[in-house]
């Protein structure tokens, strides 16, 4: 089913057959969103934004071991489990009103071996958006969230901040190693660079909100706060993806490796783990102009 909120100005359409995400985001008029898989990225997590939970980013070889327990979690990532367990599930209308919508949905044992559930919020109005996200243990578990936008580029040369200076090391298949290392030409985001040239699929850590993403006619602004902890950021020539999380990829593996700064909370049975993102919109002004110029003029 898929779920409008917002207007033809500034709305969202919600699919809840397909992880509850995204599949529409049209800001000032225009869309914002890939509505089909980007060329050469596994269809089920190419498109649209989506909740990622209760991991984010990759679990080398999919296995987790965690608190004298080891388990095996579906592989969709060659020989990774990617993105969480909850982004390609149908979810349940909870409530709905004109400019917001709630889901709910329940683990799957066979994609989460830890009993749980989850709700998340999309509430949108003219030039704001907040996106919001919480699991809810039935029993002890690891738990984080994150979002996983793709911008759309649309040929245009799109600009993006990050205000970090450190990333996570990672190995060739993009699996962390738990190392920090310096941004440097190629990663440095902070004086909000242009992404033209540049090829990023990057964890940057120690990260202070905002990140921002700058369209010729457009600055958006993803805000955030604790407990988000890093934020991912992948280039492709179709999008940008801009991802707030409350812990590093593969972080059930690095704590156990002795990395206490990851991220990843520990719930017990009733704990609840929330997160959000407020993302805000300006139109620049030569784009607003050219919007209010009459035809012919």
């Amino acid at each position: 089913m898929i779920v409008k909120i917002g207007d033809e100005i500034d709305g969202c359409a919600v699919d809840t057959s397909a992880g509850g995400r995204l599949s529409s985001l049209v800001l000032a008029g225009h869309e914002r969103l890939l509505g089909e898989p980007a060329s050469g990225i596994e269809p089920s997590i190419g498109w649209g934004c989506y909740v990622m939970a209760p991991f984010v980013g990759r679990v080398f070889e999919g296995t987790i071991c965690w608190h004298g327990r080891t388990a095996k979690l579906p592989l969709n990532n060659g020989r990774h489990a990617i993105h969480g367990a909850v982004f390609d599930v149908p979810w349940e209308v909870a409530a709905q009103t004109p400019g917001s919508v709630t889901l709910a949905c329940t683990f799957d044992p066979a994609r989460w071996p830890f009993r749980g559930s989850m709700t998340q919020s999309v509430t949108i109005e003219r030039g704001h958006m907040t996106l919001e996200a919480e699991i809810l243990a039935e029993e002890p578990m690891p738990a984080a969230i994150g979002w996983h936008p793709w911008l759309r580029t649309d040929g245009a040369d799109l600009h993006v901040g990050v205000q970090s200076d450190s990333v996570l090391r990672l190995a060739s298949d993009l699996i962390p190693t738990g190392e920090l290392q310096a941004v440097d030409e190629r990663t440095d985001l902070r004086a909000r660079p242009s992404l033209a040239g540049r090829r990023l699929d990057d964890v940057f850590v120690s990260v202070d909100s905002p990140a921002v993403v700058d369209w010729p006619d457009l600055e958006l602004v993803l805000a955030f706060e604790r407990p988000v902890a890093a934020v991912v950021v992948f280039s492709h020539p179709q999008a940008v993806c801009i991802e707030p999380a409350t812990a590093w990829p593969d972080s059930i593996r690095l704590v156990a490796a002795g990395r206490n700064d990851t991220g990843l909370v520990s719930l017990e049975a009733g704990g609840r783990l929330r997160a959000s993102t407020s993302w805000s919109w300006t139109i620049k002004p030569a784009a607003a102009s050219e919007s209010q110029r009459s035809p012919g003029s």
